[in-house]
């Protein structure tokens, strides 16, 4: 089980910009079991795999791929589910600090709990250094480290846990931290 949680976490790292549902909150049909509620000009994936779910960026990323560089990260949000049964939130948050301690860059900066819409969550700020890969015509580099501050927040709910991680750099942290927080206010699960 801890090797599937790091891997997992592993594929979270290197697709930490795969994106959400664009504003339409009574997508009932889109095979997803949560709402959620970007701004209007960032852009959002759905996929069907059954870990990753939901993976929405600011508009910065498609200026980048505009501009030919394409797999930089950009603060986005990415949505994953893992079964996890007979446990807690507690207990998978616990899972999930083992699996990010695997990493040497990994430095945990605080966790709360705290509740988004009824549901309990806990509120994970953390540090680390990902190798991504880069593609691009004025980058010779096929990969480069890159210091991320992730915002993630936990949930565990009927068997699963769930993870809503918000991407960001250390630098554009603070810029992007409220843009997290209105999208959380919205981020309700649907039964």
């Amino acid at each position: 089980m801890k090797r599937n949680i790091i891997w997992n976490f592993v594929l979270l790292s290197a697709l930490i910009m795969v994106v959400a549902s664009s504003c339409k909150k009574d997508d009932t049909g889109d095979g997803l079991d949560f709402e959620i509620t970007i701004p209007t000009d960032w852009n959002y994936q759905i996929y069907g795999d059954p870990t990753i779910l939901y993976w929405a960026w600011s508009p910065q990323r498609t200026a980048d791929d505009a501009a030919g560089i394409r797999d930089a990260i950009n603060e986005d949000m990415l949505v994953t589910k893992q079964s996890y049964a007979n446990s807690s939130l507690d207990g998978f948050y616990s899972a999930l600090v083992v699996a990010l301690m695997e990493f040497p860059s990994f430095i945990e900066i605080s966790a709360t709990d705290t509740t988004i819409n009824s549901e309990p969550a806990i509120k994970m700020i953390h540090l680390q250094t990902i190798k991504i890969p880069i593609v691009s015509t004025t980058i010779t580099s096929d990969s480069a480290d890159l210091d991320i501050q992730p915002i993630k927040y936990l949930f565990y709910r009927n068997g699963y846990g769930y993870v809503v991680d918000c991407g960001t750099t250390p630098y554009t942290h603070s810029h992007y931290k409220p843009i997290f927080d209105d999208i959380m206010s919205t981020f309700k699960f649907k039964n």
